[in-house]
């Protein structure tokens, strides 16, 4: 009977190493999550969520009632969420845990084909860098994408001999139309992974020909799992009348939008281009994500003997690479949009943890691959450690944003009457979640300012101008908030003036209540109410 040969003491120290690894991350997760239990959920989240309240509770209709870019699909979400769970901060960061967990399951039977330690490391360290990322990230679009976009890389690389090839396509569609439902350019992996599950199917044969009917074959069956997904949302807007709003808003405004980036905006598109290339240079501690996902790949390659993880690992870098590329596609870039491209690149990195049976051959460990590691996750690690658990503190922004919603809560809570509408002259610093907590309604459908105040000489952006004075004439608000402290928007064609607005205001308002964190509250002259 042979001997089982034993394992070099200087492997298992590396091996130990990697479950002290482990430990830590695990360790630092826990204490984010435990933490993020007390957040004020803040942002984009609470924005879509108080449309979903408007929608669900008082019969708005959306794109007609209120004028919104967004996707049907990110409105679908939340209303589901405001039906089963309720608008509270509670219900959105139970929504956030659930969802992040159920993103980690599938991860988990992904990434187990690398092993224990490589699964682990996968969600543990996307979870540090997301939930690190605090409150405003919490149920970003980019981040709810994820879930689908994972899903279909476990179909396939799940897949079973006597599956149905053309199913799978299908059920593929479905996925990224689910996907493209709420931010359309990040179905961009689409195509990519038809191609990759053909290339797969293809049993050795290395001829082209092999591969173009697979491929347009299964590319029909996506497109009609696609199509058929995509169309039922618009279906329901035909129905509920919403559809040539939304169309109008799509055709004429975003284009618009899409010109603005950040703080600036660029009529040439060349300088267009330039200026979201540079944007890229502002995110560099997850840039390295890449640098060791693109090592992790080549130790696969060179060491590993599973044709299965050299497959998994080529098609997360090319993930990696894809996501990376969109998160400038809609024109502007901000970090979570990088939210896919950190998942992947997450996953890339946690692959140099992965120790195939060939390493325990070697007459020496090699520790460079801990070291990559180590090296590549620390400064991102370090930002959400020192954030979120040392310090715990909030940055400037965030407390005013916190005392100003707190402020404008109490304010409509006390002089509000269950029939009163309110029309918030900005969404951000507060002013959304106090709209959501107070359970205000509406005035008009303009429920951002943001639309009023870029490309100004546009005549589309000067009917709208005139069309919110025309609402406010006819609805005659009770209350409005100017919050002014918040305002970022600059560069070519942009200004704050709204000489018409501040006339309206000035005849039938009066200024009631003045904040200590740059906001007034207008309340409509008694003179004025309507019985």
């Amino acid at each position: 009977m042979k001997n089982t040969p034993s394992i070099p003491f200087s492997h298992k120290a590396v091996e130990g190493v990697k479950y002290l690894l482990i430990a830590s991350l695990a360790t630092i997760f826990l204490l984010e999550l435990v933490l993020s239990f007390g957040w004020r959920v803040r942002g984009d989240s609470v924005y879509i969520h108080y449309i979903a309240y408007l929608i669900n509770e008082h019969g708005f209709v959306p794109y007609r009632d209120i004028f919104e870019p967004n996707m049907p699909g990110t409105y679908l979400f939340h209303m589901a969420v405001g039906k089963m769970f309720g608008y509270s901060d509670y219900a959105l960061r139970m929504v956030n845990i659930a969802w992040l967990t159920t993103t980690f399951v599938v991860t988990w039977f992904i990434m187990n084909l690398f092993g224990i330690f490589t699964a682990f490391a996968s969600c543990l360290l996307f979870g540090i860098i997301y939930l690190g990322s605090g409150p405003y990230m919490s149920l970003q679009r980019y981040f709810i994408v994820i879930l689908p976009i994972a899903t279909a890389i476990l179909i396939i690389i799940q897949r079973k001999p006597n599956n149905s090839f053309n199913f799978i396509h299908f059920l593929l569609g479905v996925l990224f139309a689910l996907v493209a439902l709420i931010k359309p350019h990040l179905a961009i992996g689409l195509p990519a992974i038809i191609v990759y599950n053909c290339i797969n199917d293809r049993n050795g044969s290395k001829s082209v020909k092999t591969l173009i009917k697979p491929c347009i074959v299964g590319g029909i069956f996506a497109l009609l799992g696609f199509l058929l997904t995509i169309i039922i949302p618009f279906i329901w807007l035909w129905r509920i009348g919403a559809l040539q709003a939304f169309w109008n808003i799509f055709s004429s405004y975003t284009p618009l939008y899409a010109q603005m980036s950040g703080d600036h905006q660029f009529r040439e598109t060349f300088f267009h281009v330039i200026n979201i290339l540079y944007s890229y240079t502002h995110f560099k501690n997850v840039g390295i994500l890449l640098v060791a996902s693109i090592f992790g790949v080549y130790l696969i390659l060179t060491k590993s003997i599973s044709v299965a993880t050299k497959k998994l690992s080529i098609l997360l870098l090319l993930f990696s690479i894809l996501y990376a590329v969109s998160a400038g596609i809609g024109g502007k870039l901000w970090f979570y949009h990088l939210l896919p491209y950190i998942y992947f690149a997450s996953l890339g990195t946690a692959i140099i943890l992965y120790s195939p049976p060939l390493f325990a051959n070697l007459y020496r460990p090699n520790i460079f691959p801990l070291l990559v590691f180590i090296v590549a996750s620390t400064p991102i690690l370090q930002y959400s450690v020192f954030q979120q658990i040392v310090i715990k503190s909030k940055t400037p922004y965030e407390l005013s944003a916190e005392m100003r919603q707190d402020e404008i809560t109490a304010y409509l809570n006390a002089h509000m009457l269950p029939t009163d509408k309110v029309q918030p002259l900005s969404w951000a610093g507060g002013t959304m979640e106090a709209m959501l907590a107070s359970k205000a309604i509406l005035a008009t459908p303009y429920i951002a300012e943001l639309q009023f105040y870029h490309n100004v000489s546009s005549p589309y952006i000067q009917k709208l101008r005139e069309d919110f004075i025309t609402k406010l004439e006819e609805e005659m608000p009770r209350f409005i908030i100017d919050v002014y402290a918040y305002r970022k928007i600059s560069g070519l064609d942009t200004t704050y003036e709204f000489p018409e607005l501040k006339a309206f205001i000035k005849q039938h308002y009066d200024k009631d209540h003045t904040g200590k964190n740059g906001f007034d509250i207008f309340r409509k002259n008694y003179e004025l109410r309507k019985p």
